[in-house]
């Protein structure tokens, strides 16, 4: 949930990236410090993970397009990049920064194969059918809430990463603790910060306030279809694909189907990929300043 939770956001993004010791290939690519294009309008989207770079898929009107983000935060172009749609293997031409797109057959099973890293496997749905209005009416079930406790998990390539309890109460206050690593306090415009369990607090402004809860995607939900349907600890929940295109990120979210709330979430980004258990909902919570 980086977007709304700006300050706390900046240092898990910067602790993922210090401890994947990932890098990009000296070579003759480029990244870019502008954003991919969106996907097409109407395309169903996925993404994965090819080591520490982020792979998107997005497949409609008989094409493909790959987005492939770097670990250092930018499109990535200058890419070989093949698709394999069942037995058949296309090479693909760029369409933008980091963007490669080809005509490829309808297939169940669609492998990304970008050079210098692991190809990336995508299962198509047989039936997908629209998840707007699943995903907009999970957004207002979010911002609805009084309090909310979940746990994220954020890399930045295969290994290492964050493990964070986060506990977030309506309207501007906000605890989160990184295991074996940071934490804060946030309690409307004031804020405490450590670097490490037993260290001093250190005292500081939050401007602006911060609002919560949020959804984890933004204000912004595009290309959002229903996977499939499933269970999540024995409720009924729909399986979501969608992307923000500003930030950029892709999402898959398992939402519960009887009172629209995600409780489990996938978002993959430039060195972001992240996990979210939702835990509890509406939950009293007593967020208190540091002795």
């Amino acid at each position: 949930m980086w977007k709304p939770l700006v300050a706390g956001a900046v240092a898990l993004a910067a602790g993922a990236t210090a401890c994947s010791g990932g890098s990009v290939a000296k070579d003759a690519l480029t990244v870019g410090v502008e954003n991919p294009p969106p996907p097409p309008r109407g395309a169903l989207v996925l993404a994965g993970e090819s080591g520490s770079r982020a792979v998107a898929l997005a497949v409609g009107n008989g094409r493909l397009r790959a987005t492939v983000l770097s670990p250092d935060g930018g499109p990535l172009s200058g890419l070989n990049v093949l698709f394999a749609a069942g037995p058949r293997v296309v090479r693909a031409s760029p369409c933008g920064p980091g963007c490669y797109s080809a005509r490829a057959p309808r297939a169940s099973r669609i492998e990304v194969r970008p050079s210098g890293s692991r190809p990336v496997v995508f299962h198509l749905p047989a039936r997908p059918r629209s998840g707007a209005a699943i995903v907009a009416r999970a957004a207002r079930a979010t911002r609805a809430l009084k309090s909310l406790v979940y746990e994220e998990s954020l890399r930045s390539s295969p290994k290492g990463g964050l493990l964070t309890t986060w506990e977030l109460q309506a309207p501007d206050e906000v605890e989160y603790r990184i295991r074996g690593g940071a934490s804060a306090i946030v309690l409307g415009e004031r804020r405490w910060d450590r670097a490490r369990p037993g260290a001093p607090w250190r005292r500081s402004q939050q401007l602006p306030a911060l609002r919560v809860p949020q959804p984890a995607w933004g204000s912004r939900a595009t290309n959002a279809y229903v996977l499939r349907e499933g269970r999540v600890d024995g409720q009924r929940v729909w399986v979501v694909s969608f992307a923000n295109p500003s930030t950029p990120a892709w999402f898959t979210a398992w939402i519960d189907r009887s009172t629209y709330r995600p409780l489990r979430l996938r978002m993959t980004a430039a060195a972001h990929f992240m996990t979210h258990r939702y835990l509890e909902f509406d939950r009293p919570l007593t967020i208190r300043p540091p002795r």
